[in-house]
């Protein structure tokens, strides 16, 4: 299985890490892009067994704050 997702709104200051824990029913695995993407960096912080998939805490860090 191989899902992409993206934010439905892209508001942050430049510098800011917003936090998330993702839930993947069904997932072996989370991983973030292998390069910066869309004025964002993102880091899988930690992949967790959770039920019948996993949970992660993921991390994006704002690169550049204009919304669009």
């Amino acid at each position: 299985m191989n899902i992409t997702t993206t934010p439905s709104c892209r508001v942050g200051s430049q510098g800011q890490t917003l936090r998330y824990l993702v839930k993947a029913d069904g997932a072996t695995d989370v991983v973030a892009p292998a390069s910066e993407t869309d004025c964002m960096r993102v880091r899988v912080a930690q992949v967790r067994p959770a039920g019948n998939g996993v949970e992660a805490d993921v991390e994006v860090t704002v690169v550049d704050g204009r919304p669009y």
